[in-house]
């Protein structure tokens, strides 16, 4: 479950800019922040207004911005997270190994 902040236009942020709503979703729980910021979501039971004054009702969720910049946003952290992933393992070998030495 990850805590989100919506501007008056359901634009989604990770921090609270300022009279924000915060709202507790797990929709965006596999998402970067980044990413998470390109999105409009209007929870349920909330209302927002398109510029053509169609109402749309929550629950809803759509990319606000072109999609091509949440897209590199999640892939780089993705990247990112195998990155890590990937020194965590190199370091429990190293160790794995030096303590099969002390072992013998």
């Amino acid at each position: 479950m990850k805590t989100i902040y919506l501007d008056q236009d359901y634009m989604c942020h990770a921090a609270d800019g300022g009279g924000m709503s915060e709202t507790k979703t797990d929709i965006f729980d596999a998402v970067c922040d980044g990413a998470m910021e390109c999105y409009r979501f209007v929870p349920s039971g909330g209302d927002w207004q398109r510029p053509d004054g169609k109402v749309i009702h929550g629950p809803f969720i759509q990319p606000a911005v072109q999609v091509a910049i949440p897209d590199a946003a999640q892939s780089q952290y993705e990247r990112d997270e195998a990155a890590h992933l990937e020194e965590l393992g190199a370091l429990i070998e190293e160790i794995y190994n030096e303590d099969m030495e002390v072992i013998g």
